[in-house]
């Protein structure tokens, strides 16, 4: 209920017929509009898997607790190369990123009506693809291996490190 001020003391005002109508309409459709979301998520849910998924969270959980260390010794390679991929592909892409920031940037590209809208087109193609999608695109044209994730790696960052590098160019 609303508190109006009558001389400067505070008293309690109540609705009108009309006013609290109104509310309760407001609310009867926010309660209908829920039910409805509720009813459309449900038909949509397989159910089982709802209800199976706190055995398989267990079934991970015990399987992974306590850790196995007898293969921590295989693993130096393999994060080396992960390194390797990250650092490569950052270096690749800051390479690629600078003329095309330089392109984009408005005080500094040839044409604002040919190149700028191309480099942007650049620099937002490759942001709006996962580093994963281009990953899967690569191993399927390169092959599996390290270069490939180089190459999505550095695909992935000219985006980024170009919107950083225009605006700071701007």
């Amino acid at each position: 209920m609303p508190v109006i001020e009558q001389s400067g003391v505070q008293v309690w005002k109540r609705r009108t017929p009309g006013e609290s109508l109104v509310r309760w309409f407001g609310w009867l459709i926010g309660v209908a509009v829920f039910l409805f979301c509720w009813q459309q998520i449900s038909e949509a849910t397989t159910w089982f898997f709802v209800w199976d998924a706190p055995r398989i969270a267990g079934d991970i959980w015990t399987r992974a607790t306590p850790p196995r260390w007898e293969y921590i010794t295989r693993l130096g390679r393999p994060i080396w190369d992960t390194l390797n991929i990250a650092t490569l592909g950052t270096l690749i892409a800051l390479c690629l990123a600078v003329p095309v920031a330089f392109l984009a940037a408005r005080n500094t590209t040839p044409s604002r009506f040919i190149i700028r809208p191309i480099a942007l087109l650049i620099i937002v193609s490759t942001r709006s693809i996962n580093s994963l999608i281009w990953a899967l695109l690569l191993i399927a044209i390169i092959g599996p291996g390290v270069f490939a994730g180089v190459i999505a790696i550095a695909i992935r960052s000219i985006g980024f490190c170009a919107k950083l590098l225009y605006e700071a160019i701007e």
